[in-house]
């Protein structure tokens, strides 16, 4: 059975396969369409005689021919604009039908196809007068699609995400039938964490892979490919990876040249679902041994700016990324080899103290790493001789584990929770594992408390129960009779801005 994941960000720099590209009978796309879709015209103008059905509303779905990266499907809104979701509910079918048939025909970096769709009609469709109702329209018709594809609703406005996720946490098992009690308990610990500002994602390779980008291992493989002889190979496997990067980098001119040809394997310039997912949790700090910008490109398409640690400097109270081995930014300042590790202990000691004063003061989430980094073995080692732990302590954090492990617990179960996600050994294959993790981020993120921000908003009107409807209206009193002499005071304003929050502003 698929799944339908909520994901925050800009659709147009998301990893998918596939996505829903709202036009109309005339193959008209809007400013923000047209703009960020480059090479559209020269594909556009190849449909020919496909592009006739269109125009003739014989067909309301066209995917684009010869297209690099995930695939637009051109989905045709009706023409005279929206004046209800079952306006483009019926179009939106279409354009998923169409959508996962070119899906299954491409080879997903994550396994099972992903096909993204935005919200139809809120904008310039005309129906943002009752974006809630479109906002459960696409729900379920995202839900309704191929069993054997994904779909991600991806959503730019805080007020949609909201609602989204208001909508599904209230059928909690028709929304995410493939976790089971224990897995929405760990989510629903993590989301309060998260709530409090106390969780810091420790962001491992794991998560980028659904981007295209390699594990560690992956790399050193694929830079092995590139310089050493299939005579030698067999003997290279038998070194430590540190020592395989150590003889890979030998085979360069300089270290220069290595480093370029590591940012060539881990830079991409759309993110996946799980970078986005951890992107939209309100948490101002994050670690990772990752060299890639995913993370940060997931923040910048919804409006937060990411200070990447060392490289820049945070402002008080602004979000912040730890990497502790480098960025693909700076290649002169990638850590991979023995000598890069050696290094580390003498000239970016800074950078583990502050990684050690999250795992004491923070609780740390740990994704798509496996708990065998040389570096990271050294911070949790520090931070045990400062804090021995004594029975009923807070573990240090929380480690999502593709699979279980009876020696892992073993060896972590002291300091960490570890939550496995093969649905007690169910899930064999590691892209369903991978897979199942994104679906537990997912449901973590929507049960991140975001505000209730759609309360005075009229565009969500339908979707209050009568006891919010009641303190709606008595807000809207409220607010309606402060006058201009208490707005001046700094009482007033400290409740205007409240009232704002909860969407008053979308009034005015």
């Amino acid at each position: 059975m698929g799944h339908v994941f909520v994901v925050p960000g800009d659709i147009t720099r998301f990893a998918c396969d596939a996505w829903l590209l709202p036009t109309d009978c005339t193959l008209h796309l809007t400013r923000g369409w047209l703009s960020t879709v480059d090479g559209l015209g020269p594909a556009r103008d190849a449909l020919g005689a496909e592009a006739d059905d269109l125009r003739t509303e014989r067909t309301v779905a066209l995917a684009l021919p010869r297209w690099e990266g995930p695939r637009p499907v051109l989905t045709a809104v009706p023409i005279h604009g929206v004046r209800d979701a079952r306006d483009v509910a019926e179009r939106v079918e279409a354009g998923l039908r169409e959508a996962s048939r070119v899906a299954r025909d491409t080879r997903s970096a994550r396994g099972r196809p992903l096909v993204a769709m935005p919200l139809f009609g809120g904008a310039g469709g005309g129906g943002d007068a009752f974006r809630g109702t479109l906002v459960r329209a696409a729900l379920e018709t995202a839900r309704a699609t191929d069993a054997e594809v994904d779909v991600a609703l991806v959503l730019r406005e805080e007020r949609d995400l909201a609602q989204a996720q208001r909508l599904r946490r209230q059928e909690e098992d028709r929304w995410w039938p493939g976790l089971d009690d224990a897995l929405r308990e760990h989510s629903a610990t993590l989301a309060g964490h998260a709530g409090r500002g106390r969780l810091v994602p420790f962001i491992g390779a794991g998560v980028s892979i659904s981007a295209g980008l390699p594990t560690w291992a992956g790399l050193v493989e694929r830079l092995t490919t590139e310089r050493l002889s299939a005579a030698d190979r067999a003997e290279f496997r038998q070194l430590d990876i540190l020592d395989q990067a150590e003889i890979l980098e030998r085979g360069y001119a300089d270290r220069a040249a290595f480093a370029a040809a590591v940012v060539g394997h881990t830079s991409a310039d759309r993110y996946g679902i799980a970078p986005a997912l951890l992107s939209g949790l309100p948490c101002r700090e994050a670690v990772t041994l990752n060299y890639d910008q995913l993370y940060e490109l997931a923040g910048e398409a919804l409006g937060k700016r990411t200070a990447v640690l060392p490289e820049d400097s945070a402002a008080l109270g602004e979000r912040w990324l730890l990497k502790l081995h480098g960025t693909v930014t700076r290649p002169e300042s990638i850590v991979l080899t023995r000598r890069d590790y050696l290094a580390f202990r003498s000239g970016r000691e800074a950078l583990s103290a502050l990684a050690k004063a999250l795992l004491l003061t923070r609780h740390l989430l740990f994704v798509g790493f496996g708990l065998t980094d040389d570096h990271f073995h050294e911070v949790v080692h520090d931070v045990r001789a400062v804090r021995p732990r004594r029975p009923g302590d807070p573990k240090l954090g929380t480690a999502l584990m593709l699979s279980s492990s009876t020696l892992r617990r073993r060896l972590w179960g002291d300091d960490l929770d570890l939550v496995a996600l093969d649905d007690g050994g169910a899930l064999t294959n590691v892209a369903d594992q991978a897979r199942q993790m994104e679906i537990f981020l997912d449901h973590l993120l929507a049960h991140t408390d975001a505000g209730p921000g759609h309360l005075l908003d009229d565009r969500f009107a339908m979707l209050l129960t009568p006891p919010e409807r009641r303190l709606a209206d008595r807000l809207r009193r409220v607010a309606a009779e402060m006058g201009d002499d208490e707005l001046s005071t700094t009482a007033g304003r400290a409740v205007r801005d409240f009232l704002d929050r909860l969407g008053d502003s979308a009034r005015r």
